[in-house]
């Protein structure tokens, strides 16, 4: 794969998106959202574009064991919501801050337990060693573009959550379920493709 999938993606996400309503928080109120941000790290692999997500452990306070972008909340002594989605993937993986690439943002999604996330794209070194935080994620999963991609690995269902049933998109990957604001956002990358 060569540098010009760089290019590709950039001019991908540089793009008008639909108009949304508002964003509310999880009971449809117009409560406050707290403010986070997740990286989306793209790099090439044996001809794929690969991404990656956490398995969160069931020791943190949100969701717990579900599957997401390495992200987290704003603090203040973050510059930008840009440097919060670095920050904290270089503290849950690894990844160093100063070797990301900025590629581009994506929409901003809602969670259930009422986070407002900025998701921004962006390249990643490889081959690096990532290096998971013990007491926060249980698993980094490295899964092709592509295969996400792949109409008959996704379906839109009920899951539950606190007791109630939540109607969401739901990608399936070797057993792990990736639903949610996760799931909303990775429907929302304009890539689809195998170098």
């Amino acid at each position: 794969m060569t540098e010009s999938w760089l290019s590709e993606v950039r001019q991908r996400l540089a793009r008008d998106w639909p108009e949304r309503p508002a964003l509310r928080g999880p009971d449809g109120s117009s409560t406050p959202l707290r403010s986070a941000a997740v990286l989306v790290p793209l790099y090439p692999r044996d001809g794929h574009l690969v991404t990656l997500f956490t398995r969160r452990t069931d020791l943190v306070e949100h969701h717990k064991g579900q599957i997401s972008f390495p992200g987290g909340v704003a603090e203040d002594e973050d510059a930008n919501l840009w440097s919060t989605a670095v920050r904290e993937a270089e503290e849950e993986i690894g990844i160093p801050a100063a070797g990301v690439r900025l590629l581009g943002a994506l929409p901003k999604a809602v969670t259930l337990a009422g986070f407002e996330i900025s998701p921004f794209v962006g390249a990643i070194p490889y081959p690096m060693d990532f290096r998971r935080q013990e007491g926060e994620v249980a698993e980094i999963l490295e899964i092709p573009v592509s295969y996400l991609m792949n109409p008959q690995v996704v379906e839109e269902r009920p899951v539950k959550w606190k007791g109630r049933d939540v109607q969401t998109l739901v990608f399936h990957y070797r057993g792990h379920a990736i639903w949610g604001a996760t799931a909303r956002i990775l429907s929302d990358l304009p890539i689809s493709w195998k170098s």
